[in-house]
């Protein structure tokens, strides 16, 4: 079932990791939203030069974002590379310790990133999320989303989480372990699911930084 793999990735490098004063620069007051860094843009270009890549050999059907701004901007040049746009869906976002969750809504993302797509309907709806006080919690919030869209949706599909949501997609579909900035994980059924590959980071060109936030 080649048509139904799933891929994945985690956000590039965060600005809030570099400087600490970035929230002063950034223009809003979400403290728990940091943008990406120079280097995190990087992570997500050459991401969506290698998701070209696998889409000239297989077309994806689906980009699906955590709300938050780090994994819109990862998502973003993906989504133009492949002619996509992108699904937001609350169901994967950051752990929730800072609640009520500090993302923007759909409407909002779209007036600065115009690829946002407003037809998308989300398994999980902000007012359906609670706080959250450990990775575990988050991970199986995003697990349980994963799999209902990975039910719904035909076509592949790519999510762009963060540590602790990847963490539970990817135990949804078969290896339980976190994974690093802009790195990509392949999965695929074959009567269960199966990992075709995991944490790859040959298309970076600073993988040590990848590897090192897989923690």
């Amino acid at each position: 079932m080649s048509e139904a793999d799933v891929f994945l990735t985690r956000h590039g490098a965060r600005i809030d990791k570099e400087d600490r004063h970035w929230l002063a620069k950034a223009g809003h007051g979400r403290r728990d939203d940091p943008q990406l860094s120079a280097a995190g843009h990087l992570g997500a270009a050459e991401l969506a030069a290698k998701c070209a890549e696998l889409h000239e050999e297989r077309p994806f059907a689906h980009i699906i974002s955590s709300p938050f701004v780090r994994c819109i901007e990862t998502a973003v040049p993906v989504a133009q590379r492949l002619g996509l746009p992108i699904k937001v869906e609350p169901g994967i976002c950051e752990i929730l310790q800072v609640f009520p969750p500090g993302f923007l809504d759909a409407e909002d993302l779209e007036k600065q990133f115009k690829c946002i797509d407003l037809s998308y309907e989300p398994h999980t709806l902000r007012g359906a999320l609670r706080g959250e006080a450990s990775d575990g919690q988050a991970a199986q919030r995003a697990a349980r989303t994963a799999l209902a869209l990975r039910e719904k949706l035909p076509g592949r599909i790519l999510f762009v989480g963060h540590g602790a949501s990847c963490l539970g997609i990817a135990s949804a579909f078969g290896r339980d372990d976190y994974v690093g900035y802009t790195s990509l994980s392949h999965f695929v059924f074959d009567g269960t699911w199966k990992v075709q590959s995991f944490g790859v980071v040959d298309h970076l060109s600073d993988k040590e930084t990848s590897l090192r936030s897989a923690w």
